[in-house]
């Protein structure tokens, strides 16, 4: 606008009110429209700072969306854009989201401070899905793992830097985390000293997420380094952890920190016999020996030669490894004493069939192809659920006060986790809840019972909610 005004300047009318300004060169004209163009922008600025915060919040917010759909393009519009002016608002695109992350972190930690998802008894994640559906579980849980460790003096400076701007919540997150795991094994000065070297990491423009990862790592390192050698095993064992981390449709990548003792096991169990190679060959018509459950290698069948064990170094430790895991699963001979230890397996079910007809699934969700369930459901460590073509269990009552593990796992496969609206509690931290209470002559059947955790089981006691079955769905009147 001041270049256009620059060039639209003509000499100095002496007649003019505005002679002095008129006597400006084109220079000093577009010196002077800064000038004031600031001035008025202080002005503003300070009108409003003056007004309360709950305006300025939503007229901001409402500014930001107008904003929005002036910026909003078509795909053939945006193919119209010069390089130059694409990559730059780009740049400005994640410039506004790290923007737009500070102020819906802010607005959640205060959130968090008043307790609102505490009123209706939920976890900080569950309320702000519930508010935000688009939302994802792990956007969710990276805010509140701020949240959380902004709470505690020695690290907020992990959340100051997220409310400012100059970290996104991804990379605050990541530092969260690692301060979490290491709070118990530092002492208060020290907790702040990490803090601040992380949150400078997590800051730098030019640093990689891989390479803030690589950072909180060696944070870890040298505590266990730093830590005399008689109290090195205790930290050792407060750092442990398993991490899971989506790798691919059909893939998951589990990371262990083991002490030393328990890698010792682990490693024992990688290192053994179950994790050789099978034999590559046998005679014609050999039957074969083992102890039954097997590594999960090519060979293994009786009657005829066997094919060489193609499996890699790395295949063979992971079939070891699920080995043991499954027998622990099943526990021969020793069934669990409780369903919170038993691997449940839906599989719908067609009854004019009489077969399997689809796809099974875990209680978590994870897609289990329809071979590998049917091979599953035979063993003794997977549970097979069959579902009617409503995707209802059936009922199983017993004139007993607690539901029994079958009526457990019924209620599992129907309600998939806490019942109450907005809770993602899986089933195994779920109790069974008697809609009618046990002692006005409620019945232990799955048609008048409810899934809840703990902190939900608790709520609806507390505040004596009903809640009705139809149709395999559980409506709580809150």
């Amino acid at each position: 606008m001041h270049a256009d005004r620059a060039e639209e300047w003509s000499p100095p009318d002496p007649e003019s009110p505005l002679a002095e300004i008129d006597a400006l060169s084109a220079e000093d004209y577009r010196a002077f429209m800064d000038e004031l163009s600031a001035a008025l922008g202080e002005a503003a600025d300070a009108e409003l700072a003056a007004r309360p915060a709950s305006e300025r919040v939503a007229d901001g917010l409402e500014t930001a969306r107008r904003g929005m759909r002036c910026a909003t393009v078509s795909a053939e519009e945006a193919a119209t854009v010069l390089d130059a002016d694409l990559a730059g608002a780009l740049e400005s695109v994640g410039e506004l989201q790290t923007q737009l992350g500070a102020v819906g972190f802010t607005l959640a930690r205060e959130a968090a401070v008043r307790g609102l998802h505490q009123d209706v008894a939920m976890s900080l994640v569950d309320w702000l899905r519930v508010r935000c559906p688009w939302l994802s579980i792990q956007d969710a849980a990276q805010i509140s793992a701020v949240v959380t460790v902004s709470q505690t003096p020695t690290t907020a400076m992990i959340g100051e830097a997220v409310a400012d701007g100059s970290v996104p919540v991804h990379r605050a997150a990541t530092v969260a985390r690692t301060m979490t795991r290491l709070k118990s094994s530092l002492t208060p000065e020290q907790q702040e000293d990490y803090a601040r070297i992380a949150t400078a990491a997590a800051a730098r423009t030019d640093l990689s997420d891989r390479d803030l990862g690589r950072v909180c790592h060696r944070l870890l390192e040298d505590l266990l380094e730093e830590t005399e050698p008689e109290g090195r095993e205790r930290t050792a064992i407060e750092l442990r952890t398993v991490t899971r981390r989506r790798v691919a449709s059909g893939l998951t990548r589990f990371t262990i920190d083991a002490p030393d003792g328990d890698a010792a096991i682990i490693s024992g169990v990688l290192t053994s016999a179950l994790a050789a190679p099978a034999p590559e060959s046998k005679a014609q018509g050999d039957e074969g020996e083992g102890d039954g459950e097997g590594s999960g290698g090519a060979g293994g069948s009786g009657g005829g030669s066997i094919e060489p064990d193609t499996r890699l170094p790395g295949q063979r430790r992971y079939d070891a490894l699920m080995t043991v895991i499954r027998r622990g699963v099943g526990n021969p001979g020793a069934p669990p004493s409780t369903a919170r230890a038993t691997v449940l397996l839906t599989i719908p079910f067609d009854p004019e069939r009489g077969t399997p007809a689809g796809a099974a699934s875990t209680m978590e969700g994870d897609y289990v192809p329809p071979r590998q369930a049917a091979e599953l459901a035979c063993s003794g460590d997977v549970t097979p659920v069959w579902l009617t073509a409503d995707g209802e269990p059936l009922a199983l009552g017993q004139d007993a006060r607690f539901a029994s593990p079958a009526q457990w796992k019924a209620l599992a496969v129907r309600d998939g986790g806490c019942s109450f609206p907005g809770c993602s509690a899986l089933p195994q931290w779920c109790d069974s809840h008697h809609l009618d209470h046990w002692a006005r002559g409620g019945s232990t059947d799955v048609d008048r019972m409810a899934l809840l955790c703990g902190r939900h089981h608790t709520h609806v006691h507390q505040r004596d909610l009903t809640a009705t079955v139809s149709g395999g769905t559980v409506t709580w009147h809150v």
